[in-house]
């Protein structure tokens, strides 16, 4: 677990995190709706990824078929 996690989920984000350099992958827990994410929410992820000194943020749509589902 990245220390991203616990800000996300204190944000309401339930999901796991892959890091690939300063990249945040979300990869979203079971049931979870994070490919529609409000604009405000998205504004808020990236605040907290930064702070965590990450650059980039991604979300994986299809956790399933994530290309990065290890754990």
């Amino acid at each position: 677990m990245t220390r991203l996690e616990p800000h996300l989920r204190d944000t309401g984000l339930e999901c796991r995190v892959e890091v690939r350099d300063r990249l945040a992958i979300l990869i979203p827990g079971k049931g979870g709706d994070e490919g529609h994410l409000s604009a405000e929410q998205r504004r808020l992820i990236l605040q907290v990824a930064k702070s965590e000194g990450f650059t980039h943020v991604a979300v994986e749509l299809d956790p399933v078929g994530a290309a990065l589902s290890g754990g």
